[in-house]
């Protein structure tokens, strides 16, 4: 199924297979959405972890919401278990707010918070790496760059996003189906998961072309779910099929394309490709549907 599903989207989207790379983030460490009966927080690193490894991927970097630890102190563990099995650990800001509609002064508070667990659960590793919850940098470019300024002063580097699949909202229906035993509607919600991850990465590559001319190595973010857990050995396999190699967020993050976007104490580049290709009078390939409405509607 996977086979057949990535030639036609290659087909579809006519891009041209080129050694492409990924680098592979979770976010929401350690609790992303409802889990089904039987299931822990543990157990979904521990299916995560599992898969990397078996992928062969690089050392991956969590990034955490240090509230989970608060509502679910059990999934403590899950820091403990990312970094005993050799990935990473960054920070999301503790609560996970906005920042377009957080003032400055809370959101860096809500941001430090953070901070001392990162110390303790990733000691003797790099764990000054900071992705924006939403991937919202900001209600204007005076807020953003004076966010990115605090983050240069507390040495801090930018997980940038530019692969995605959308995969927030899956954990819900997945549990939904699961209670219902309706194994038809979990075929499908896996179909529609797969055929996203292939569309997403078709308009990724179309757009970096587009834009720049070029390929760059992909971000790709994943969060820490049930569903997201239960798919990664798919998703590694449909990378793989459609001729992705994968690379750490470092080795990702040196392409020239990043630097601005990593690096805070840069001027702010673009909000993503899409605003150079506005910014060149150009407009942006259409978007993949996220199917978000018929996920809500599965196993109701």
């Amino acid at each position: 199924m996977i086979r057949a599903l990535t030639l036609a989207a290659l087909l579809m989207s006519g891009t041209a297979l080129a050694e492409p790379k990924i680098a592979i983030s979770f976010d929401d460490l350690p609790i992303h959405g409802v889990l089904p009966a039987g299931v822990s927080r543990t157990d979904v690193a521990q299916q995560i972890i599992d898969a990397l490894k078996a992928g062969a991927i690089p050392p991956t970097y969590g990034l955490v919401n240090g509230v989970g630890t608060e509502r679910e102190p059990s999934s403590t563990a899950v820091l403990e278990m990312w970094r005993a099995s050799g990935n990473l650990l960054g920070n999301h800001t503790w609560t996970h707010p906005p920042l377009a509609n957080t003032d400055l002064a809370t959101y860096e508070a809500d941001f430090l918070k953070s901070e001392p667990l990162l110390e303790k659960y990733a000691a003797g590793s790099d764990w000054h790496w900071f992705r924006y919850p939403f991937v919202d940098e900001g209600k204007d470019e005076a807020q953003r760059a004076e966010f990115r300024s605090f983050l240069a002063e507390h040495h801090y580097k930018i997980a940038h996003v530019t692969l995605a699949v959308d995969d927030w909202d899956y954990p819900e229906p997945y549990a939904r189906c699961l209670t219902k035993h309706d194994k038809a509607a979990l075929a499908k919600l896996e179909l529609i998961y797969l055929q996203r991850a292939a569309e997403g990465a078709n308009y990724s590559r179309a757009l970096s072309t587009q834009a720049l001319g070029h390929e760059v190595p992909y971000i790709l973010l994943q969060h820490i779910g049930a569903f997201q857990a239960h798919m990664l050995p798919k998703l590694i396999a449909l990378y793989k099929a459609m001729g992705f190699s994968f690379v750490s967020l470092e080795e990702a993050t040196a392409d020239p394309f990043y630097k601005a976007y990593a690096d805070p104490s840069l001027p702010a580049p673009p909000r993503g490709m899409e605003n150079i290709l506005w910014a060149k009078g150009l407009h942006p390939p259409a978007s993949p549907d996220n199917h978000s409405a018929e996920l809500q509607s599965m196993c109701r």
